[in-house]
């Protein structure tokens, strides 16, 4: 699992947004109020809208098309109409370079092992 540089600290003020692309996959990397940088998926589980576009509300971000908020560090629903998680991807911070790492999750259309969804 490689992880990949996706920003520079000084592209992502804090309580901002920004999509990028990490090996294929679209990613939502904020930059929290708690200081913290955050990944996860970029398009919204509840219709194909893309997070990057929406706003963040402390660690929750939100989808702009119907208001469906996840929670950044779990990739939990924290607000409908989604009811199914995203992803989340571990983040790195190299003295002024963001570091994202999509490999450890496999490709949201492939079976998982066992034959389940």
């Amino acid at each position: 699992m490689a992880k990949v540089r996706v920003a520079s600290v000084g592209e992502i003020p804090e309580g901002t947004l920004k999509p990028v692309l990490v090996d294929h996959t679209e990613i939502c990397l904020a930059h929290a109020e708690d200081g913290n940088f955050y990944a996860i998926n970029d398009v919204c589980t509840h219709e194909n809208f893309l997070l990057s576009g929406g706003e963040l509300f402390a660690l929750q971000v939100e989808c702009p098309q119907h208001g469906s908020r996840f929670n950044l560090k779990t990739g939990a629903v924290t607000g409908l109409p989604a009811v199914i998680p995203t992803k989340v991807y571990p983040v790195e911070v190299e003295g002024e370079e963001v570091y994202v790492e999509v490999g450890s999750s496999p490709p949201p259309d492939l079976p998982l092992r066992g034959g389940g969804h």
